[in-house]
């Protein structure tokens, strides 16, 4: 099959959606079909790959970035003498044979993102120009399938888009678990815990994120500080840095508890095994790669039903899921909870368990079912 892939843009370092992107194209390429990929800007290793790509002109200063790239995109796709097979949407963007909607329901997030003020804040040109794009992204008749990466949010588009059910797919996240495993863990905490100064005695406590505010880290610390003694915690930020909330959390946490602040890594499999617990308190997210890389390499997760990443969890057996970000109460009783070392073993030998489930050959397997299954009613 010729398979058009669109994101806006291929940089591996950037986060999960960049991740998940990179291990399909993969997966696709070793099965055969012909990969392009259409994009503003991409790493150049990409191309030792074989893949195709079509550059994206950049939109002007005042111009709506989703709308714009819906446009050229459609634009670029009309010169090729040989059309793709199928379009996968990995970005917002309309009209698509397939979108994957990683980011969320706009509509949902709304209320959570302005809880006071959100009804005021529909009506601003921002949010309306997205609740409005967001439509026409699940009209029908501009896509064909909806591709869900958690039952969540496949229930919210039914709830908001009234999108038809039969033509929304759940497929999960694939992660490579040849990188994210819970082997030499030992190995890594050494390893973390020399490099950053942290006291080895701590529960050390990791929070990786590019969207600090979103993810829940103001919520994570001050669930630490709810535990019965913080100092017994170290915190491990990883993440693009939000430099003005790090400096007001800094100023929260003082002396209670040891914290390492770093940037976007290179290798955050060996920050994983070298942690103890995986915190992720986030408002909303679909399912963010991080939970399933996180319990791979052995860390219970503490994260909200807000996640998707929650459909992994077993409470009292490789975690705890809290109502919402705000139960920050509960959060810290589970952190206390695992402070108990038979516990933290027990809970940290079955974290595992449900996420290996998640394989880059299923996920795989699974979307070229759907193109195959898109391909034939086109025909």
């Amino acid at each position: 099959m010729r398979l058009l892939f669109a994101i806006q843009k291929l940089d591996k370092r950037l986060g999960g959606a960049e991740r998940f992107t990179t291990n399909l194209i993969k997966s696709m390429l070793k099965r055969g079909h012909d990969v392009t990929i259409a994009c503003y800007s991409w790493d150049k290793q990409y191309e030792e790959l074989g893949i195709k790509f079509i550059k994206i002109p950049k939109i002007g200063f005042f111009g709506d970035p989703w709308e714009e790239y819906s446009k050229s995109l459609k634009e670029e796709i009309e010169k090729l003498e040989v059309k793709p097979d199928i379009v996968c949407g990995l970005t917002q963007m309309y009209p698509q044979d397939v979108h994957r909607f990683a980011g969320g329901i706009y509509a949902y997030w709304l209320p959570k993102k302005y809880p006071r003020t959100w009804l005021f804040q529909k009506f601003m040109p921002r949010n309306r120009r997205i609740l409005e794009f967001e439509k026409k992204i699940y009209d029908p008749k501009n896509l064909k399938y909806a591709v869900a990466i958690s039952e969540m949010d496949k229930a919210l588009l039914k709830k908001y888009y009234a999108f038809p059910e039969e033509r929304i797919i759940t497929i999960y996240n694939g992660i490579d678990q040849t990188e994210f495993h819970n082997n030499g863990r030992e190995e890594a905490r050494q390893k973390l815990t020399r490099a950053n100064a942290i006291d080895p005695s701590s529960r050390i406590v990791l929070f990786s994120a590019n969207n600090y505010k979103r993810k829940g880290l103001p919520e994570a610390v001050e669930a630490i500080l709810k535990t019965k003694d913080p100092s017994k915690f170290a915190l491990v930020v990883i993440g693009k840095p939000d430099k003005g909330l790090r400096s007001a959390l800094k100023r929260k946490i003082g002396d209670s508890f040891q914290t390492v602040w770093l940037s976007r890594v290179d290798d955050p499999a060996e920050y994983y095994r070298g942690a103890d617990i995986m915190l992720f308190p986030t408002h909303y997210d679909s399912f963010a790669n991080v939970t399933a890389e996180a319990m791979l390499c052995g860390l219970p997760l503490i994260t909200t039903k807000d996640a998707g990443g929650s459909e992994m969890v077993t409470p009292g057996v490789n975690g705890f899921v809290v109502d919402d970000s705000f139960k920050t109460q509960e959060m810290a009783e589970a952190l206390d909870i695992l402070l108990d070392g038979k516990k933290l073993e027990s809970f940290s030998q079955n974290a595992p368990n449900t996420a290996k489930n998640l394989t880059l050959d299923l996920c795989a397997q699974n979307f070229e079912a759907l193109f195959q299954k898109i391909l034939e009613e086109k025909n």
